[in-house]
């Protein structure tokens, strides 16, 4: 019997979070330049123009996914907002039981239910929004503000800046490990390449988003 399938993103979702994901991994490695010894020779010179170059591209490359899927798909976007800021005891829960229980062995035990997004989503989209909101503020400041603001706002502005790069870059990774390799979530990157998940996932993983689905919409619909 043929697995069957349900619609998790649409097209235009995917799009926006494969050009966010570029967009970002270019700013990483760029703002990296800074950090690591061994390419200290790309922050200076030629090469340090060409990576600022590229640093500002790619953040250029953020705000236009962004953009994109307001000008395009504000209702999504308003509804995934709202449920990705919602936290309830429910939540709390999750978040306290899952990573050190679930995540390890399996065992979904007193769990409480997920909805389109779990708890652990829900924070990793709260970081990055609020993560980029300041990386944006502190890199425009920092950017166009030499000589036009005080010296401590600009210092402040790069300290601000260096911690939500390292916040954010570090919820990335937990993300990229989470649905590429992790034995129990890796099959949700069908999700961000086809748009669909497999109903045995979405019933496990999102169980009351599932019956939303299925009892609703129905399993063809955008969700």
């Amino acid at each position: 019997m043929s697995e069957r399938w349900i619609r998790r993103f649409t097209p235009l979702q995917q799009a926006g979070h494969w050009i966010f994901a570029l967009a970002f991994i270019l700013t990483m490695i760029t703002g990296a330049f800074l950090y690591v010894p061994a390419f200290a020779a790309y922050a200076i010179g030629l090469a340090g123009e060409a990576s600022r170059f590229l640093h500002r591209l790619g953040a250029a490359g953020l705000f236009f996914a962004v953009l994109l899927y307001a000008l395009f798909g504000l209702p999504l976007l308003i509804r995934d907002m709202r449920e990705v800021f919602s936290f309830n005891a429910g939540d709390r829960k999750w978040l306290a039981t899952a990573p050190w229980r679930y995540y390890w062995t399996g065992d979904r035990t007193g769990l409480p239910e997920e909805g389109r997004y779990n708890p652990g989503q829900k924070l990793t989209y709260r970081i990055q929004v609020v993560g980029f909101v300041v990386l944006a503020v502190t890199g425009l400041i920092m950017w166009l503000g030499v000589g036009l603001v005080p010296a401590g706002l600009l210092q402040a502005s790069l300290i601000l800046h260096d911690i939500a790069f390292l916040v954010v870059t570090g919820f990335f990774f937990v993300h990229l490990y989470l649905s590429t390799l992790h034995p129990l979530t890796k099959p949700s990157i069908t999700a961000m390449v086809t748009g669909e998940v497999t109903e045995e996932y979405a019933r496990e993983h999102h169980p009351r988003w599932y019956r939303e689905v299925t009892e609703g919409a129905g399993s063809g619909q955008s969700t």
